[in-house]
This record gives structure tokens, C-alpha cells and sequence, in this order.
């Protein structure tokens, strides 16, 4: 079985960035033509001109935040792996962890964080 070759580090990063782009695109694309038309006005040209206006506003945005969650995820693999020099499952799941606390005080209100 051949084993799983993955690009360079920095290519890694950059690779990764825009696929999880395009999820973010994709999905959020389709989630907020489908809230939007919903909570538009009663009538389907409001509901599609509604739906086509979110969708172009917010999905950009959404993928550019997908992105940097990406990115700082490949960073952050890409950094336990030059660190101990050898590729495992581990890595990932502890990328994933250190991406969400790092992540965590963007995302949450605690009433003792600085509120930006």
C-alpha cells in the first residue's frame, strides 16, 4: 500500500487554506440562501432578491473565516510535525484542540475576558 504523501509544509498550509475556503463557500452558501429566503418577506421576488443579496454578502466572509480556522490548523500541524519529526493521528487531533482554544476567546463572552 502506498503511503500518504502530503506537500511541503508551507504548500500545505496554502493548499489547505483555500479547499476549506471553498467548504466555507459552498456551505455557507447554501445555508444562507436557504435562511434568508425563509425570513424574507411573503412573495418570491422579495424571498429570491432576499436569498441573492445575503448569499453575496455573507458568504464571502464566512469563507475568509473558514480560511484562517484552516490555516491556523495546517499552521499548527505543520509546526507539531517539524517539532517531534514524525507524522501520527495524535497530531491532528491535538491541532484541532490547540486551533479551538486558540479560537475560544474570539468566540466566547466571559464577563471577566477585555471585550474587543
Amino acid at each position: 500500500m502506498e503511503e500518504y504523501a502530503q506537500e511541503p509544509c508551507p504548500w500545505q498550509i496554502v493548499d489547505d487554506c483555500g479547499g476549506v475556503f471553498t467548504v466555507g463557500v459552498i456551505g455557507g452558501g447554501v445555508f444562507q440562501a436557504i435562511k434568508s429566503f425563509c425570513n424574507a418577506p411573503v412573495g418570491i421576488r422579495h424571498q429570491l432578491r432576499g436569498s441573492a443579496n445575503t448569499v453575496r454578502i455573507q458568504v464571502p466572509q464566512i469563507g475568509g473565516s473558514f480560511a484562517v480556522l484552516g490555516g491556523l490548523f495546517s499552521t499548527i500541524d505543520c509546526g507539531l510535525v517539524q517539532l517531534q519529526g514524525k507524522e501520527d493521528p495524535w497530531k491532528s487531533i491535538t491541532s484541532g484542540v490547540l486551533m479551538g482554544l486558540c479560537w475560544l476567546p474570539a468566540v466566547a463572552h466571559w464577563p471577566w475576558w477585555p471585550q474587543r
